[in-house]
């Protein structure tokens, strides 16, 4: 069976600066037509930061849409600025972290959630970290606290209901497993 959408229209509902949003008729495999809200939104770079004590850096800031306080990894927007998925990784390292990587290994990247959305998240993992003296500020809009989290103290976070930012918990999850693959030493 063939399972392709056919796009009929679309009507563009909202434009921001970094997302737009559209309502999409489509035609579906078995002809009907059925509607589809669609998000185009700017793609985005997050790090697997683990320092010598072998513990990962998260940053805690409040997301509005959810109304709490996250604990996530490092991670931003790729900006027209930007050369490449990993420039805008190290400027965010830099941004968030107050540090820069001389090691720098792509992991993955991903649709965060296709089923309404286009961002596509690129995942890089760095342990050479080296804390910098001139640190990038912040955006003005944005306010964040940093630390660093033992893989078992991230599991705890994880059972409790602590994490609920899914790049992270798919960063924890790589990061566990580069560590039971012998991928990455536990003994630095």
């Amino acid at each position: 069976m063939d399972l392709k959408e056919t796009e009929i229209s679309s009507q563009q509902i909202f434009q921001g600066q970094i997302l737009d949003l559209s309502v999409r008729t489509i035609k579906l495999p078995n002809g009907e037509t059925a509607t589809r809200e669609v998000i185009k939104h700017s793609p985005a770079s997050g790090v697997i930061a683990i320092n010598d004590e072998q513990k990962m850096l998260l940053v805690k800031q409040w997301r509005e849409p959810i109304k709490q306080l996250t604990l996530e990894i490092p991670a931003g927007l790729i900006d027209p600025t930007d050369a490449s998925p990993l420039d805008a990784m190290k400027r965010e390292l830099n941004e968030e972290g107050g540090y820069k990587a001389d090691y720098w290994e792509k992991v993955s990247e991903f649709y965060s959630s296709p089923g309404f959305c286009d961002e596509k998240m690129y995942i890089f993992y760095c342990d050479t970290l080296t804390k910098l003296t001139d640190k990038r500020s912040l955006d003005a809009d944005e306010f964040l606290t940093s630390d660093w989290y033992s893989l078992d103290e991230l599991k705890n976070l994880l059972a409790e209901g602590t994490i609920v930012d899914a790049k992270t918990i798919y960063a924890i999850t790589v990061w566990e497993n580069m560590l039971l693959s012998g991928r990455q030493s536990d003994d630095k």
